[in-house]
């Protein structure tokens, strides 16, 4: 079993460059901030023709490091309809907090929150800790491995035909791995994948896969790129157990 998900984490980074139950928090996790950094960003995508495609997604973040201690907040708010019907809406926040214990190693805590009504979640609740570890840091690229065991609380908006309960608790197995890549000054990749079984279940499982291309044009100002895919072995009815999203989005920090 521990050679299955070993082997599904080192597929996950192997994928191509080019909601759901699981979100890359990776991402969020800033390593050259100082002091205190507000981060504003956003995306639109409008499509007209045979299909009339509206989404809006609206992103903001608070850093916080100062010595051994790192700290962040992240929120997102998102939005869309397809011919004028709502198809996605969502919102999320999440706190993390970051002990290092050595120069490697690194003790971290967090909570998070979200709601999905288009994947009939009314309230996702997770609560972890765990540890952290650094393989290695170079100027070009960046490798880390984490290991946290989490509670799971849901309440889902599910009907009187639903096999599946409206509120579950469950302890999960959060898995993961994170490589950052540096192009040039101003290109880089983040690319990461989780694995998350139940701890008295693990044929019920969450796989994530995020990979993000980023382009500095200014200072302040950042274009990305992303590719996300999802696999939910259990998920709620009337919800596909596999989803793939590409995503264009502007990020402003001040």
């Amino acid at each position: 079993m521990t050679r299955l998900w070993i082997g599904l984490l080192l597929v996950g980074l192997c994928l191509p460059l080019p909601s759901s139950a699981q979100v890359n928090t990776e991402r969020m996790r800033v390593l050259d901030v100082e002091g205190i950094r507000t981060t504003l960003g956003g995306d639109l995508t409008v499509q007209s023709g045979h299909v009339d495609l509206f989404e809006i997604g609206v992103n903001t973040r608070i850093d916080y490091r100062r010595t051994r201690h790192y700290a962040f907040l992240a929120g997102e708010l998102r939005y869309g309809t397809k011919d004028d019907t709502p198809f996605r809406d969502r919102t999320f926040g999440h706190l993390r907090y970051n002990y290092r214990l050595t120069p490697r190693l690194v003790a971290e805590a967090f909570t998070q929150l979200e709601r999905d009504g288009f994947a009939r979640l009314q309230l996702r609740t997770l609560v972890g800790g765990g540890l952290r570890v650094q393989y290695l840091d170079t100027e070009t690229v960046k490798i880390f491995q984490g290991t946290t065991p989490m509670y799971e609380h849901e309440n889902l908006d599910a009907d009187d035909r639903s096999t599946h309960p409206a509120t579950t608790s469950t302890v999960r197995w959060s898995n993961y791995l994170n490589a950052r890549l540096r192009f040039t000054d101003t290109t880089y990749l983040l690319a990461t994948v989780y694995v998350q079984p139940r701890f008295d279940a693990f044929t019920d499982a969450r796989v994530l896969h995020q990979t993000t291309l980023a382009v500095n044009v200014t200072e302040h100002v950042r274009l990305t790129a992303e590719l996300n895919l999802n696999y939910d072995s259990r998920p709620p009815p009337d919800v596909e157990e596999l989803h793939v999203a590409v995503r264009n989005g502007l990020n402003v920090s001040f």
